[in-house]
């Protein structure tokens, strides 16, 4: 068996990613990383992305690190033409991995990759919540066709230990057919020195002023509207402090208007879609992230590897990355007055946010490595492709 960071004999090097995302979030962000590392092992990493002008970013970067991306016109999860779609993009591949942002995504394209020819094919899931449809049973229907699917892979996986047990209860996955990979962050790009006048300056953020950041898109499931409720309390404790949000989405004017009628406007900075993300981080003291709804976020693990304290809600697999008390601090979900409290006590005490970060890059380090993430993968690989050669 390989070590995960050398090409394993007898392996094809040829294979397809494919993915069907509507925002450029963290499960892009693990593509793009999964992607980096796979073809410095050795691989030419194909991927098939969805042709959605919002994807338009995320592919120019792919192809601007040399990635192969191929763009496709998406379907709904349960339009017969996506089985043609798939087919037709993924014949002569004999490793296919699909990265799914959502358990009903690309449903069809999955059951093509097996008669496109593909000897292995693996899944990656996201999120793991039940499936949610605003047509009569569509929840019974869809859940019903991701089971039916899900037989069609050799192996699921779950970006978080609580994602696999929540895939086992809501999908019925084969415990043995599931594997928990947890996400990992290159920390070299989190490091080192970073030009944080400028981003300051940029922002109109005055040097020196304590800055808790919320990296996401603009979405109700982020959260952003109750770190706005909760941003009054923070200003009256810390004056100088500001609220940073990073990212895009549907809410932005809804948000401006919310912050508008707390007259928290001089207080949040919306920074809009950025690609600076390490500098935006190295020029922060916090994370917050009090979303409803969240697997193993990479924003997290971003944000430790920078050495930041974190404020986050317990859902998901967050309490896999945020130690309370050591790396950041644990909240109850929509608890407005927890958030507020908790972001206080990190920005009033500088030294206990510093020794927060310190102990959060050391998990990161040891616990969340990208190393560690490629190599799981790559051995996965490997003993599928080794049984199917034994079974054929």
């Amino acid at each position: 068996m390989g070590d995960g960071r050398t090409m394993p004999e007898g392996l094809p090097t040829r294979l397809a990613l494919l993915t069907d995302p509507t925002e450029w979030g963290g499960a892009e962000i693990y593509l793009s990383q999964l992607v980096e590392g796979l073809r410095g092992v050795g691989f030419e990493p194909h991927v098939f992305c969805s042709d959605r002008r919002v994807m338009d970013p995320y592919v120019e970067d792919l192809e601007e690190r040399g990635i192969r991306v191929t763009r496709f016109l998406p379907t709904k999860e349960y339009n017969p033409v996506g089985l043609f779609v798939g087919w037709k993009h993924l014949r002569g591949y004999e490793l296919v991995h699909f990265n799914k942002t959502d358990p009903r995504t690309i449903l069809p394209a999955v059951a093509a990759a097996r008669p496109a020819g593909a000897r292995v094919v693996v899944t990656t899931e996201h999120l793991a919540r039940s499936v949610e449809s605003h047509f009569p049973f569509g929840s019974r229907i869809i859940t019903a066709l991701v089971r039916l699917t899900n037989r069609l892979v050799d192996r699921t996986i779950a970006v978080s230990e609580l994602s696999r047990q929540m895939h086992i209860d809501n999908y019925g996955v084969p415990p043995d057919r599931i594997v928990a990979i947890r996400n990992g962050v290159d920390v070299s790009r989190f490091g080192g020195e970073f030009d944080t006048t400028r981003v300051r300056e940029e922002l109109g953020i005055p040097e020196g002023a304590p800055v808790a950041t919320l990296v996401g898109r603009l979405q109700e499931r982020k959260g952003h509207t109750h770190a706005l409720k909760a941003a009054p309390a923070v200003r009256d404790a810390v004056p100088d402090a500001r609220l940073l949000f990073v990212g895009k989405g549907e809410l932005e004017s809804e948000l401006r208007a919310e912050a508008e009628a707390l007259d928290v406007s001089d207080f949040v900075v919306f920074a809009g879609f950025r690609r600076d993300i390490p500098d935006l981080l190295a020029s922060s003291d916090l994370l917050i992230l009090p979303s409803d709804n969240e697997c193993l976020p990479l924003t997290i693990l971003e944000a430790m590897a920078t050495g930041l304290p974190v404020v986050a809600t317990d859902v998901g697999g967050v309490s896999e990355e945020v130690e309370d008390g050591v790396t950041g601090y644990l909240i109850p979900p929509h608890d407005t007055d927890a958030l507020a409290e908790a972001m206080i006590r990190v920005l009033r005490s500088p030294d206990r946010g510093a020794k927060m970060g310190e102990a959060g890059r050391r998990k990161v380090e040891s616990e969340f490595s990208i190393e560690a993430c490629i190599g799981s993968v790559v051995r996965l690989y490997e003993q599928l492709y080794r049984e199917k050669r034994r079974a054929s």
